[in-house]
C-alpha cells in the first residue's frame, strides 16, 4: 500500500540509467559535510562537444531533476551523476541516433513494458532503494523478476489518474533506453568476425606444440655480480620514459592524514544516565504515557513497543513480566542508549498474520463518506456470498495484491501501518473489520493467525549514549593543537613518528573526482582541499562525521611522463635485469644448440609438452609471452637464439607440432570471436564519442 505512492513521489529521482552502456562511463559528485560552497575561480562544470557547461547552468539542471522534493545527500549525489549523464547523452549519443534516423514508436514501449521483465528502466523504477530488492507487489513469484502484469495494473492506473505527469519521466527514459539498445545492435551487426579470424582463433586455441628448454632465471644472478651506476638509471629512463609504463594517465596526489574521532567519554555515559535516571518520577507520575514519551524519549518513533519473552536483558525480563502493570524501571543500557520502561500490560499476539484486503483509496479531491459507502457495500456482498478474490481483482486499488485476490500472504508486526497492523493482529480469524489508513479504505479479511503467546507492552524512554558538545570542543581542539604546532611536513611526520596513539592513514593515489578516501565520511572537502595545496601543507581540522581529519600533502604526480624520481625503484629494477641478462648471454654465447648452452651454464634441459598459444603460461616457467610466441613461430627441429625474457633468459627448441584438426569447429569459432567483438561495444564505443567530443569534466572542483 505505500508502495504505490513512494514510487509516484520518487518517480523524477529514480530514472538514473538510460542504458546498460551509459552506466560504465559516468562518474558521480558526492555532498560532503563541510557544505558545497566553492573559491575556485573556474565558473565551468564541463565541457562537451565544444558547449561549455557553466555552474549555473548545471545547477538549474539538478534543480530541475530534484523538483522541490526532500533529498539525502546520497539522492543529490545521484542526481548531480543523472544531470551530467543527461547532458552526456543529450550532446553526444542522441545527436548519433539522430543522424542514423533511430526513432521508438509506443508499440515498443508496449512490448518492452508487456514482454521484458528485466528491462533495466523498469527494474529501477520498480525496485525499493532501501533494500535493493523489486517491490513484493511487483514481482512475479516465480522468477523474482518484474510481473509484466502488475506493472501494466499499475501504469493503467496512473495514466487514469491526475498523477499521470509522474510516469513521463519513465516514458522518456523507456525510450531513450530502447534507443541505446538498437544503436548498439547495429554496431554489433556491423562487427561480425570474419572465417579467416574464426580460422585463425581455432588454429591457436587447438594447435599443440611440444618444446625442450633450457631456462636461466634473473634471480639465479646475485646483485653483487652486477654493478649499477646513476648514469645507468638515467640512460634506461630516457631511453624509455615515453613508454606507457612511465606515463601518469592523469593527475595523482599523495596525502597523510590524522584522524581525530569523536567518542561517548565517561562524562557522556554518565549524562545519559542521569538524564533518563532523572525521568522516572514524572514517568510514574505521568496520566498520558503517549505525550510523556514523545516530548523525553530520544527515539519516540520506538517507544511502545510490544515485547516477548527474553527480547530484554536478562534481569530486566525477568523484574519486568512479573511486576505490577505501571511498574517503571531503570535506568538500564539497551540499544546504545540509557533506558527507562513501563510496563503497559500483558495480552497473548501472534507473531504473524495472514490477511487478503480490499483498498478504496482516498484522493484530495475524495468525498470521504461516499467512499465509506462503498466499501460497507463491499462487504454486504461479501457477507451474501460474493468472491472476496474476484473483487479484489476487479475493485481493489492496491495493484500489486489485487492481481492475488488481495492476498497480502503472511507478515509479522510493525510491518503494516499502524491502523491496519492493529486491526489484524487484535482481531481474529475470520474476522472483516474495516479500517482507514492514510491510503484510504480497507476491507480486511484475516485468514490465519500463529498461535498466540504471552507478550508484554510497554512504554520506552531512551537517552542516547552519545558524544556532547564539549567532547566535540574537546576533540576539535586537539585536532587544532595538532595542526598549528606541525604546520611543516617535517614537524608533522615527526609528531606522527614519536606517538603510537595517532590513529594515521597514508593515500598515495588520490584522484581529483574520488569520492572516497579510506573509511574517511564525506572525504570530497578535504580531496579538494588536497589538490589546491602544495606539497608539505597541512590542513585546519576538516569534521568528517564522528572525526576530524588533519591533512598533510605529500606527494604530486601530475598527468603525463613521471619524473625519475618518481620511478626510479621501477627503473633500477629493469635496469638489474638487463645487467643481468647481459651476465647470463655472456655465458651462453656461441652456443647454437640446447647441449652446449648447458653446458656453458650448467642448467639442465627440460621439456613442456601440449602447449597451446593461448597458454596463459608455461609450466615451470611462468607467462614468458615472448617465449611463447617464438616457440609458436618456429620450425620442428629449429633451436632459438637466447630469449631474454621477464623472469630469465631461455633457449627453446622444437620437437613437436600437432595442428588443430576439424573444419566444421572454425563456425563455431566465429561466432564466438564475434559475440567476444560484440561484447566491447557497449563500453568501448561511448569511450570513443566521448574522447571524439573532448569531454572536460570539472565536477570535482565544485562538489
Amino acid at each position: 500500500m505505500a508502495v504505490i505512492g513512494k514510487i509516484r513521489n520518487r518517480s523524477g529521482l529514480l530514472i538514473g540509467v538510460i542504458g546498460v552502456a551509459m552506466v560504465l562511463f559516468v562518474a558521480g559528485d558526492l555532498l560532503n559535510s563541510n557544505g558545497g560552497s566553492f573559491n575556485q575561480v573556474d565558473t565551468e562544470v564541463g565541457e562537451i562537444n565544444g558547449l561549455k557547461i557553466s555552474y549555473e547552468a548545471f545547477e538549474s539542471k539538478v534543480a530541475e531533476a530534484i523538483n522541490g522534493q526532500n533529498v539525502t545527500a546520497d539522492q543529490m549525489e545521484q542526481v548531480r551523476a543523472r544531470a551530467w549523464n543527461q547532458l552526456l547523452q543529450e550532446n553526444i549519443t542522441f545527436k548519433e541516433y539522430e543522424k542514423l534516423g533511430i526513432t521508438v514508436v509506443s508499440e515498443e514501449l508496449f512490448d518492452q513494458i508487456k514482454n521484458n521483465p528485466r528491462n533495466p528502466i523498469l527494474t529501477q523504477y520498480f525496485t525499493n532503494p532501501q533494500t535493493g530488492a523489486i517491490y513484493e507487489q511487483f514481482q512475479d513469484p516465480a522468477t523474482g523478476t518484474l510481473s509484466s502484469q502488475s506493472v501494466m495494473y499499475y501504469i493503467k492506473s496512473i495514466l487514469n489518474s491526475e498523477q499521470k505527469e509522474s510516469w513521463l519521466p519513465v516514458e522518456k527514459a523507456l525510450r531513450q533506453e530502447a534507443m541505446t539498445s538498437k544503436y548498439n545492435a547495429l554496431l554489433k551487426a556491423a562487427l561480425g568476425a570474419s572465417m579467416a579470424e574464426g580460422r585463425t582463433h581455432f588454429m591457436e586455441e587447438n594447435t599443440r606444440l611440444t618444446f625442450s628448454y633450457l631456462s636461466y632465471p634473473f634471480s639465479e644472478v646475485s646483485d653483487e655480480e652486477i654493478v649499477i651506476q646513476d648514469a645507468d638509471l638515467k640512460s634506461y629512463y630516457n631511453k624509455h620514459k615515453n613508454e606507457k609504463e612511465f606515463q601518469q594517465e592523469e593527475t595523482m596526489r599523495g596525502a597523510k592524514v590524522v584522524l581525530f574521532t569523536v567518542a561517548p567519554t565517561e562524562d557522556d555515559y554518565n549524562d545519559a544516565r542521569n538524564q533518563a535516571e532523572g525521568l522516572i518520577g514524572e514517568f510514574n507520575r505521568t496520566e498520558n504515557d503517549t505525550i510523556f514519551v514523545l516530548q523525553n524519549a530520544d527515539s519516540p518513533d520506538n517507544g511502545f513497543r510490544t515485547i516477548g519473552r527474553y527480547e530484554l536483558p536478562y534481569e530486566l525480563d525477568s523484574l519486568l513480566f512479573t511486576a505490577p502493570v505501571d511498574t517503571v524501571v531503570g535506568p538500564f543500557e539497551f540499544e546504545n542508549g540509557f533506558n527507562i520502561a513501563k510496563k503497559l500490560g500483558v495480552k497473548q499476539v501472534s507473531d504473524s498474520v495472514k490477511a487478503r484486503h480490499i483498498l478504496l483509496s482516498l484522493k484530495p479531491e475524495s468525498d470521504t463518506a461516499a467512499v465509506k459507502a462503498r466499501i460497507d457495500s463491499v462487504k454486504n456482498a461479501l457477507s451474501k456470498g460474493a468472491s472476496f478474490a474476484s473483487l479484489a481483482e476487479a475493485l481493489s486499488e492496491d495493484l500489486g495484491s489485487a492481481r492475488t485476490g488481495g492476498d497480502l500472504d503472511w507478515f509479522t508486526q510493525g510491518v503494516m501501518v499502524p491502523p491496519f497492523n492493529d486491526a489484524c493482529f487484535n482481531g481474529k480469524k475470520g474476522d472483516m473489520p474495516i479500517v482507514m489508513s492514510q491510503f484510504g479504505y480497507h476491507l480486511i479479511e484475516i485468514l490465519d493467525k500463529t498461535k498466540e503467546k504471552e507478550k508484554m507492552e510497554i512504554a520506552l524512554v531512551n537517552r542516547r549514549i552519545e558524544p556532547s558538545n564539549a567532547t566535540f570542543d574537546m576533540i576539535y581542539n586537539k585536532a587544532s593543537e595538532f595542526s598549528i604546532s606541525n604546520s611543516t611536513m617535517e614537524a608533522f611526520d615527526a609528531a606522527i613518528s614519536e606517538s603510537r596513539e595517532l590513529n594515521v592513514r597514508e593515500f598515495s593515489y588520490i584522484k581529483e573526482a574520488d569520492k572516497t578516501l579510506g573509511e574517511i565520511e564525506s572525504p570530497r572537502a578535504i580531496i579538494r582541499w588536497v589538490y589546491e595545496n602544495e606539497i608539505g601543507s597541512v590542513s585546519e581540522p576538516f569534521e568528517a562525521g564522528n572525526q576530524f581529519v588533519v591533512a598533510m600533502v605529500t606527494s604530486i604526480k601530475n598527468k603525463g611522463v613521471l619524473p625519475l624520481e618518481e620511478v626510479e625503484l621501477i627503473v633500477e629494477e629493469k635496469v638489474k635485469k638487463e645487467k643481468k641478462s647481459e651476465f647470463i648471454l655472456g655465458k651462453i654465447a656461441g652456443a647454437t644448440d640446447l647441449p652446449t648452452a648447458g653446458s656453458n651454464t650448467g642448467k639442465n634441459i627440460q621439456n613442456v609438452t601440449d602447449l597451446n598459444f593461448v597458454s596463459p603460461s608455461i609450466p615451470a616457467i611462468g607467462p614468458e609471452l615472448k617465449v611463447l610466441g617464438t616457440a609458436f613461430g618456429m620450425q620442428v627441429g629449429q633451436t632459438s637464439k637466447p630469449i631474454v625474457g621477464e623472469n630469465g633468459v631461455y633457449m627453446i627448441k622444437v620437437d613437436q607440432v600437432t595442428p588443430g584438426e576439424g573444419d566444421a569447429a572454425v563456425d563455431l569459432f566465429k561466432d564466438q570471436f564475434s559475440r567476444e567483438i560484440g561484447s566491447r561495444v557497449d563500453y568501448e564505443v561511448f569511450e570513443a564519442l566521448k574522447k571524439k567530443a573532448n569531454v572536460v569534466d570539472n565536477r570535482s572542483k565544485f562538489y
